[in-house]
């Protein structure tokens, strides 16, 4: 037997196993991680006030329909602050009327973006600054709540000692190549942040959300606060390794039905939702990085499909039939515990070559425009360098100065 074929039965042995791995380490977390709807923490004797933080910018098709979610909610004593970021659409006055009309809103309206903020993270700080609340709830312009989240999530909150309770919804899919997309990006994630050790004695495992960021006022005060992260994109998260670096303990579930959002309404509008912030956190806008991480995705995503064309490599063969048994039964076993559909978390496969792909887009769009457009403001790589907090790619947590 030749050289190469060594070297590419190597590949096919050394990638199948990992898929098999992978597998089991879906499993594994899936088993471990608390799905939100079937807690049931005791009632709280006293609520504590509640300031609900959403930042919003050119939101006019989706704001009043999640705020309305929101001031329907039992919760006894909470405000809403909506932070009108630098909108051209109507976001502005369609706030302010929700505003006139519920006390317990108020709009805030920012004209002019500080030097060296991202326009979200100056939101959340600029929220964050007018709250009253004893407890911070960060989330999106677009989610939405079932009545007694709320109550639910600060009473959970209360329950495990915790200053940092993290929900990820599973998003709204439109089709089903668009559940491949989402399925294999949240496993990425839920691996990449290590969610099932958040909370654990030792672990230093940190996650957030950018639905659902529930956080403790005094925990908050305790970190350097959103100047920390006023130049990283990928802000949700930087807010848990934040917290995780204060010494704060935080939670996390996933939730099926009582929050939800649509994510992206498509794959398009996800390619480009996604530019912003996947090649930095992923490569640390590095291009020859991305091409490395890209290189081995792909190796990995084809290895379990080149093991079946090899009929006439016995051994070869089985080792892709054992592989595809491994996938979907942890398929399988997120579908039953998460509610998940099966096929879409099965196909893992080519969901990690879109997003591999949309990771490329991010890459090479960054790189020829010198940085990344958000909000209407475009912010250099240099910049975006020099205040980044969060680089999963290379799994490492970057102290503060």
């Amino acid at each position: 037997m030749g050289t190469g074929n060594l070297i590419f039965e190597a590949y096919i042995i050394i990638f199948c196993l990992g898929w098999c791995i992978s597998s089991l380490i879906l499993v594994n977390l899936a088993g471990r991680i608390r799905k939100f709807e079937k807690e049931s923490p005791p009632e709280l004797e006293r609520w504590p006030r509640l300031s609900i933080i959403i930042p919003a910018c050119n939101e006019a098709k989706t704001i009043e329909p999640a705020v309305n979610t929101l001031l329907e909610q039992d919760y006894p004593d909470f405000e809403i602050l909506l932070i009108d970021d630098r909108s051209t659409d109507g976001t502005g006055k369609i706030i302010d009327g929700i505003a006139e009309k519920d006390a317990r809103v108020r709009a805030v309206h920012i004209e002019k973006l500080p030097e060296g903020w991202l326009g979200k993270v100056n939101a959340l700080n600029t929220g964050t600054a007018q709250s009253t609340g004893e407890w911070l709830l960060f989330t999106d312009a677009d989610v939405h709540f079932r009545q007694g989240t709320l109550r639910k999530a600060l009473a959970l909150a209360e329950a495990d000692k915790s200053d940092h309770l993290a929900l990820l919804p599973k998003p709204t899919s439109s089709t089903f190549w668009f559940e491949v997309v989402i399925s294999t990006f949240g496993a990425i994630f839920l691996h990449g942040t290590g969610a099932a050790d958040i909370g654990r004695p030792g672990s230093k495992a940190f996650v957030g959300t950018g639905a659902f960021n529930l956080v403790k006022r005094s925990a908050f005060n305790n970190t350097e606060g959103f100047s920390w992260l006023k130049m990283e994109p990928v802000d949700d998260v930087g807010l848990g390794l934040m917290l995780c670096i204060s010494g704060a303990k935080s939670s996390f579930a996933i939730t099926t039905r009582d929050v939800s959002l649509v994510w992206y309404p498509s794959i398009k509008a996800m390619f480009k939702g996604v530019e912003k912030n996947i090649f930095g956190s992923v490569a640390n806008y590095s291009l020859i990085r991305m091409l490395i991480i890209v290189a081995f995705i792909w190796a990995f995503a084809f290895a379990p499909f080149v093991a079946l064309m090899f009929f006439n490599l016995l051994p070869v063969f089985m080792l892709g039939i054992i592989t595809y048994v491994f996938m979907a039964s942890g398929a399988f076993f997120v579908k039953e515990k998460f509610g998940q559909k099966f096929f879409p978390l099965l196909l893992a496969q080519f969901g990690l070559i879109i997003v591999s792909i949309m990771f490329l887009r991010s890459g090479i769009i960054c790189k020829l425009k010198g940085g990344i457009d958000w909000r209407g403001t475009r912010y250099k790589t240099e910049d975006l360098l020099a205040g980044q907090r969060l680089n999963m790619g290379a799994l490492r947590m970057k102290k503060s100065d």
